[in-house]
């Protein structure tokens, strides 16, 4: 039987108006990944694409528009931020390395990918649920997304997901606020930490790694037949950023180059049938 997850945070005396702290959850977050500045930044470890998926530490209201900010990019890896909810309390399954599509194949979990182009270190973002069941992201230089998340009972507890993936390898979670009839709530009060050049910008991976992605012969694969694609313009099912252009033994043509590297290297299956692939 799944343990019962515990709903964690710092006990709040701000006053009735006051939404509670928002962090991330301590207890319940990828493996590669390191909380700081009071839980509210989280780092994932620059040499590893994955195991950056995280949680709020508290369920979120609906309405709650979540405030963060992209700090710092690895400018090798393809894809980056993920951002979601799930109505699944965190801690009661087993941790999954992505959250697309490891926890969104599962019911309760949704996420969807930000482009590389609006999650650069310096970038703020809002996203929140509405009533109606839709997921919404913003960000400053003017990206919007909306779209409906099916399965997602907004009636039941629902907690932020958030995927430091890919490129993204660290985010700042700024506050929260939620407006009502009467006024305007907010998430606790957090000392401000400003983007300076020193906690915003890009590190680098070291070229060794670059060297041993370029140099695995996986491309080079001749599958028996490969399933024709009415646009080919589908976008790869990893990164949602790049054209597919790989065909894999199963006969899917799903990823882009730069996602079938790692995918072959570090899964070995097809992300749709999770055929195993050769070598």
């Amino acid at each position: 039987m799944a343990r019962k997850a515990k709903v964690t945070g710092r006990s709040c005396t701000c006053g009735n108006s006051c939404l509670g702290p928002l962090t991330f959850h301590p207890g319940v977050k990828g493996q590669h990944v390191k909380l700081s500045a009071g839980d509210r930044r989280a780092t994932r470890n620059p040499l590893s694409f994955r195991h950056g998926v995280t949680f709020s530490s508290r369920p979120l209201r609906v309405g709650e528009k979540v405030r963060m900010r992209v700090e710092r990019s690895v400018s090798a890896w393809h894809g980056a931020l993920r951002l979601g909810f799930t109505s699944v309390p965190p801690g009661s399954g087993p941790m999954c390395s992505l959250a697309i599509p490891d926890l969104t194949d599962r019911p309760g979990f949704w996420a969807t990918p930000v482009p590389e182009n609006h999650s650069s270190p310096r970038t703020e973002l809002t996203f929140w649920v509405t009533r109606a069941g839709y997921l919404r992201i913003q960000t400053q230089d003017g990206f919007e997304h909306e779209e409906k998340m099916s399965q997602m009972d907004t009636s039941k507890l629902i907690w932020a997901m958030i995927d430091v993936y890919g490129q993204t390898s660290a985010v700042l979670l700024l506050g929260s606020e939620k407006k009502t009839l009467f006024c305007t709530r907010r998430s606790c009060s957090a000392p401000i930490i400003s983007a300076t050049e020193e906690n915003c910008g890009y590190d680098q991976i070291p070229e060794w790694i670059l060297e041993r992605m370029m140099n695995r012969r996986i491309l080079d694969l001749d599958p028996p037949f490969c399933q024709s694609k009415a646009d080919n313009e589908e976008l790869c099912v990893v990164c949602y950023s790049e054209t597919v252009s790989v065909c894999l033994d199963c006969g899917h043509s799903c990823l882009c180059p730069q996602c079938a590297v790692r995918v072959i290297r570090d899964f070995g299956t097809c992300p749709l049938c999770r055929q195993c692939i050769r070598n």
